[in-house]
């Protein structure tokens, strides 16, 4: 598994919270890590083409680094965490991708980005996380410790085995909870074809399903693993049981990339849009 050495921070000098800085800060202390925080400003569309009559406004890049750099050394020094910062103009979603691959990153850390109580993703982040190719931490909660219990919604293929591992490299300390949602098939009424028997079904694969839960803690030495019942509603019912736990961070894994686009399944993002927990979404 590659370990995390250089991680991309967009940072937003607008928000009064500090918590995207304090976890990156934790994350790169844990993995010996580089930081590079990344502001993006956004120039109003009627100042760029002066020919419109508009006039150009100037960016304060040298104000804009010094507020980060005030609130980084409040934060660091401690740890001597080493940074760059970094302003640059643009939409911060394609300037985070463009950095991260200009300076061969390993991880992008972003925040929520939402002033919506109701709502737990912002745009900037959802379009960071769907369309990076490389991790992304996305920070929704206040930070005191380093993670201590992560959940792993696990569908058993490749990928969300490559999540969980990944997960345990650069948290060695937290606790991992593998779960898998079996979700059962309920057939009644004058359509139920004759002849099947649904409950043998579902026992049957709910035991493939527990098997293949076994394999993987022991193989990825996963310290707890839950079969759930998805009733007619995996999603419903992850989303359910991530709530109700507790949880410091939940792991998801992508399909693969289509370009430089990460194709989430419809669970990870259902639970990247409706949790209030933190998530990590890995990108192989």
């Amino acid at each position: 598994m590659k370990q995390v050495k250089r991680i991309i921070v967009g940072i937003d000098i607008f928000s009064g919270s500090n918590n995207v800085l304090k976890r990156a800060l934790m994350v790169a202390k844990q993995n010996k890590a580089e930081l590079f925080l990344i502001h993006a400003v956004q120039t109003p569309w009627f100042s760029v083409p002066s020919y419109f009559g508009g006039k150009e406004i100037a960016i304060d890049i040298e104000g804009i680094t010094k507020k980060i750099e005030k609130k980084i050394k409040a934060l660091n020094k401690d740890d001597k965490v080493p940074y760059s910062i970094l302003v640059r103009e643009g939409d911060a979603d394609d300037i985070l991708r463009y950095e991260a691959k200009l300076l061969k990153a390993d991880m992008i850390v972003i925040g929520a980005n939402t002033k919506n109580k109701k709502k737990f993703l912002g745009t900037t982040a959802e379009k960071v996380a769907h369309q990076s190719h490389l991790p992304v931490l996305i920070v929704k909660n206040s930070v005191k410790d380093p993670y201590q219990k992560i959940v792993a919604p696990t569908d058993f293929q490749v990928q969300s085995k490559q999540s969980i591992l990944f997960a345990k490299t650069i948290f060695p300390a937290a606790k991992v909870n593998a779960v898998h949602s079996s979700e059962v098939i309920y057939v009644e009424g004058p359509y139920t074809v004759v002849g099947r028997d649904f409950v043998q079904y579902n026992e049957v694969a709910k035991a493939c399903a527990e098997k293949d839960l076994k394999d993987l803690m022991k193989d990825l030495s996963v310290d707890k693993g839950k079969i759930i019942d998805g009733e007619a509603n995996s999603k419903k019912a992850l989303l359910k049981y991530i709530d109700k736990g507790s949880y410091d961070l939940v792991v998801v894994g992508s399909r693969g990339t289509a370009g430089f686009k990460a194709l989430l399944g419809s669970v990870a993002s259902s639970i990247l849009r409706e949790t209030p927990t933190d998530v990590l979404v890995y990108v192989p």
